[in-house]
């Protein structure tokens, strides 16, 4: 599976490349450049679009996890009926079942190692791809917002 990394990071470009040159950040003043409506509908359209993109990414990789963190937890029920077996097996010096069980826990925790960091990987591209998908919804709202003061301000120009 290739990373998220690669999506978050043309989300960056995109942001960077679309808005941040014409919309001002929350606060600054708007007395620049307003967006008419052609290219406000392009721009909205695009993030949009992108922003579809990733919410499809993030929701296969939030499946993924979620998937991977249900095999981790069924790992460890069966690691945990080894050990107690593996006890029970020790207790009553019965060898013939404590050899074999104890083969089975050494891969057990060997698999779950592996799972833990496949796992931890992923929570990790998850938690980047929500961080993205948030960052494009405030963008989305700073595109909507610049727009909305644009239109309030146009008639009060034209009287002028």
């Amino acid at each position: 599976m290739t990373g998220i990394g690669p999506i978050v990071d043309a989300v960056d470009e995109f942001l960077e490349e679309h808005l941040h040159g014409h919309v001002p950040a929350p606060g600054a003043r708007a007395g620049g450049p307003s967006l008419d409506r052609v290219e406000f509908l392009r721009q909205r359209s695009a993030l949009r679009r992108v922003r579809g993109e990733l919410r499809r990414a993030t929701a296969g990789l939030l499946f993924l996890r979620n998937k991977l963190e249900a095999e981790q937890t069924e790992r460890r029920v069966r690691m945990a009926r080894a050990c107690h077996a593996l006890l029970r097996a020790a207790r009553d010096d019965d060898d013939a079942t404590a050899l074999p069980l104890l083969g089975y826990r050494d891969v057990l925790r060997q698999s779950l190692r592996r799972a833990e960091e496949e796992l931890a990987g992923v929570r990790t591209q998850a938690a980047d791809a929500k961080r993205a998908l948030a960052r494009l919804a405030r963008a989305e709202h700073r595109l909507e917002a610049f727009r909305a003061r644009g239109l309030a301000r146009a008639p009060r120009r034209a009287a002028r």
